[in-house]
């Protein structure tokens, strides 16, 4: 990097006071789909559609909605709210209306036709109803720590569409995320040290390996989010260590979220006691992450301004016009926050997969070793382009256990969905799970069959809204690029090494915000040779 670059971003970092004065004009989100949204939702089915009153739904009552009718239901439950959604679509079809005091009524909808429409019609204005919650306990933090934003998670409008607008280049473009791959890469190596060391100490990972595995998770969104390693799989590692603490804070801040935003809003009214608790949660989480914000820029301000070194993430942000940073603190915080939970238990589910499809993992195993042949050094980019099959296991490991219970919208439009019309300022929520274990979407679906996401497509065509993982259109994932990077990584090194064994119970998802595995992950690590 020139030392003029250099410079400009040592001053960014000691000019904090002056980059959070910049001025800045909020750009228009992008506009080119309106016209197709446009053509999909015309006035003529507006006209012939029936109106939203006729979408059929669980009984309704006065001021609490539906919700009296949820909770009655012996398959709504908090942690398997997947089972409920299931069972409301099979009851009423593929449009349901939901109500709850706090929330703008809703449709549940699982046909993909609608879920393209639903995403198109909010392209131009990608309103997502949730993470209240949160919003309310950043708006409300000590000493104003967010000037009164809250960051990607929970802004809408045009607040979220300045950060977004903003960062989205730094995160999402493949250059950028590539840069970290051989540090990513190293970190993977270390886990797989710490994987063949439990292996030989208990023949079999212990209970807790999931927590080993944020461990890895943390250590990899680290490197990108602070330039540098955190100490998360050193072997003596404590409980009372920060790393840990960190990992603790943001598994209870989740399992918090979820509570509160799936139940009776009553928190918004008083203070309930798992308010009060994520309050305190998320400001012990603020508290570590800031500091650990604050020693990365210390660090990278005693640096040479005339290394010939990348920017990192941290300094391109800091350095682009309209972020203050506290924009970029809150980015990076979220970071560190949403990327333990969602990418370890991905691996997790992905690695009981291969366990239960052993011919599976010995195709998983053979392209991997064609692809590494007898390499000794970092994957590079070459590697990771030519894992096609590995990209498939990890595509239909999200299909049967995705992360998240869908996709949301509030409409800033009347729309048609299943023939009704669903009015401006309702919200309407995809439900990947039901469309995802759909017959006639994905035939055979509750089979792992990794070559359907092949190019050849054998079990035919893939509706490209029946599946988003990651979202899609402007509010697609800030995190992508840097999540895929982590799992192609991770599993990688995984096969080239190891073959994965599990002989316990069956593992089904539980709902903590993102789901999480069932049971204990009590793998077992047999090397090859």
């Amino acid at each position: 990097m020139s030392s003029v670059l250099r410079c400009r971003a040592v001053q960014a970092l000691r000019c904090s006071s002056i980059l959070q004065a910049r001025a800045f004009t909020v750009t228009a989100a992008p506009n080119q789909v309106a016209a197709k949204a446009e053509g999909i939702i015309g006035e003529e089915q507006k006209v012939a559609a029936r109106p939203v009153s006729e979408v059929p739904g669980p009984r309704k009552y006065p001021i609490l909605g539906t919700v009296p009718s949820m909770l009655i239901d012996d398959s709504f439950k908090s942690k398997q709210l997947h089972h409920y959604f299931e069972k409301i679509v099979k009851m009423y079809g593929p449009i349901v209306q939901i109500h709850s005091p706090f929330n703008p009524p809703a449709v549940i909808i699982v046909n993909p036709d609608d879920c393209e429409i639903m995403l198109r019609a909010t392209m131009e204005n990608p309103i997502r109803d949730g993470f209240h919650s949160l919003k309310k306990i950043r708006q409300n933090a000590v000493d104003n720590y967010f000037n009164h934003k809250t960051g990607l998670l929970s802004e809408n409008g045009e607040e979220w569409w300045r950060v977004r607008s903003r960062v989205q280049t730094s995160m999402m473009k493949p250059k950028n995320v590539v840069s970290y791959l051989p540090e990513m890469d190293q970190i993977t190596l270390d886990f797989m040290e710490r994987i063949a060391y439990l292996q030989s100490q208990h023949g079999e990972m212990p209970s807790d390996f999931q927590n080993e595995i944020y461990k890895w998770a943390l250590e990899s969104v680290g490197i990108v989010a602070l330039n540098r390693r955190l100490g998360c799989l050193d072997p003596n590692i404590t409980e009372e260590s920060e790393p840990i603490k960190l990992i603790n804070l943001v598994n209870e801040i989740f399992i918090d979220i979820n509570h509160l935003e799936f139940n009776l809003h009553i928190w918004e009214v008083f203070p309930t006691p798992t308010y009060k608790k994520l309050k305190n949660n998320h400001e012990e989480f603020l508290k570590l992450a800031d500091r650990n914000i604050r020693e990365t820029e210390a660090s990278l301000l005693a640096q040479a301004p005339d290394d010939d070194r990348e920017l990192t993430l941290m300094e391109a942000l800091l350095l682009k016009p309209g972020l203050t940073r506290k924009d970029v603190v809150t980015l990076i915080l979220d970071m560190l926050f949403a990327g333990i939970d969602t990418t370890s238990h991905t691996l997790g589910f992905t690695l009981y997969l291969l366990a239960r499809n052993p011919e599976v993992q010995a195709r998983l195993q053979e392209e991997v070793d064609t692809v590494l042949g007898d390499h000794q050094g970092p994957l590079t980019p070459k590697h990771l382009a030519q894992l096609s099959y590995l990209k498939a296991v990890i595509k239909e490991s999200m299909r049967i256990f995705p992360i998240v219970i869908g996709v949301g919208r509030t409409l800033d439009k009347d729309v048609v969905l299943s023939g009704f019309l669903v009015p401006k300022g309702w919200a309407a929520f995809a439900i990947s799970r039901v469309m995802n274990l759909d017959e006639s979407l994905f035939p055979r679906p509750k089979e792992f069959i990794p070559e359907r996401w092949l190019r050849h497509k054998p079990l035919g065509p893939i509706h490209p809204y029946a599946f988003l993982p990651f979202g899609a259109g402007t509010r697609m994932c800030i995190g992508r690029r840097i999540a895929e990077q982590e799992m192609y990584t991770f599993l990688t090194r995984v096969m080239q090494r190891f073959t994965v064994d599990y002989q316990y119970e069956d593992i089904d998802m539980v709902c903590k915000l993102v789901f999480t595995p069932s049971q204990p992950l009590k793998f077992s690590f047999t090397e090859r040779r």
